[in-house]
């Protein structure tokens, strides 16, 4: 009885401890489709591959850490607990088309410290949050 007590507490605690926040492969799917694909830049686009979840993420850091982009659309609410696996096999389409939204709202946002909004980096051919390292 104690043992399973311990089991399950032990479970309960790697479940709360996993993100919320932590990338799934429909995000950047959503973005490769809105951004990279979309592009005419073809150094754009060889770097977005390169970059993989580094467009949000950190190379190398735990995958809670996010470069400044997936921190802004995190704090925007783009995160697993919002729009989970789950909900992107009900409804593909339209979730995908929230995601887009909410990767378009921030756009015009401006990493600290930067002098260049999101948009205008990706337009200059460089990758929103950072280098294809996500640093």
């Amino acid at each position: 009885m104690k043992r399973a007590l311990v089991c399950m507490v032990a479970a309960m605690a790697i479940v709360s401890y996993s993100s919320s926040a932590m990338a799934i492969k429909e995000f950047g799917e959503t973005w490769t489709k809105v951004y990279a694909e979309k592009s005419t830049n073809e150094g754009f686009k060889k770097l977005a591959a390169e970059a993989k979840c580094n467009v949000c993420h950190i190379d190398g850091e735990n995958k809670k850490k996010h470069n400044p982009y997936g921190d802004t659309l995190e704090h925007e609410g783009l995160t697993k607990k919002n729009f989970p696996p789950a909900k992107f096999k009900e409804n593909p389409e339209g979730v995908r088309k929230q995601v887009e939204e909410l990767m378009k709202k921030i756009e015009d946002k401006k990493a600290e410290g930067s002098d260049k909004t999101f948009a205008e980096r990706m337009k200059e051919g460089l990758l929103p949050g950072g280098d294809a390292k996500g640093k």
